[in-house]
């Protein structure tokens, strides 16, 4: 068979009309799932006396002026290890470290964890999927900091232990 003149251009033509098509659905596939997937939500903690509990996937950072920080990373042999300054470091096993001072920092980035931040002077940032309890020691008339969730307005800390959702979850369908 002869080529016809005008048949490498309609051949161009359906293989642009092609690449048009194939772009559109990747383009569209992300905003797709991007309705099902989960939010991440927000913590802060200013001031803080008591006990802060994390179960996240996501990233925290704080500071104690006197306390201890225990942090279980749930996947240990990734790139991202918690990080901890100024203060006692002792390792309770591959996923486990505890950090105990004064003046103490700590990261843990992007990862899975359990945070457990007991102490004075806490200040926590944290942004994930999961769940926080806070129990504050404010019930002795001492007072105990404030919080804030999801860049909600900032509110004492319990008194009590209470547990809150960071973030929400997927869409079931």
């Amino acid at each position: 068979m002869a080529n016809t003149p005008g048949e490498p251009i309609l051949r161009f033509g359906m293989a642009r009309t092609l690449l048009l098509v194939v772009l559109t659905a990747a383009l569209a596939l992300p905003a797709t799932l991007s309705a099902a997937t989960a939010t991440d939500g927000t913590l802060s903690v200013k001031r803080g006396r008591g006990i802060v509990l994390l179960k996240f996937k996501g990233t925290a950072i704080g500071r104690l002026a006197q306390g201890k920080v225990r942090i279980t990373d749930k996947t240990p042999f990734d790139a991202n290890s918690p990080q901890f300054r100024h203060c006692r470091i002792r390792y309770i096993n591959a996923a486990t470290t505890v950090c105990t001072g004064r003046k103490l920092s700590f990261r843990a980035l992007d990862g899975k964890y359990i945070v457990r931040v007991q102490g004075s002077g806490t200040y926590l940032s944290a942004v994930g999927r999961g769940t926080v309890m806070v129990d504050g020691v404010g019930d002795q008339g001492v007072p105990d900091g404030v919080m804030s969730l999801d860049d909600g307005p900032y509110q004492s800390l319990p008194d009590f232990a209470t547990t809150f959702d960071l973030g929400t979850q997927p869409n079931q369908r």
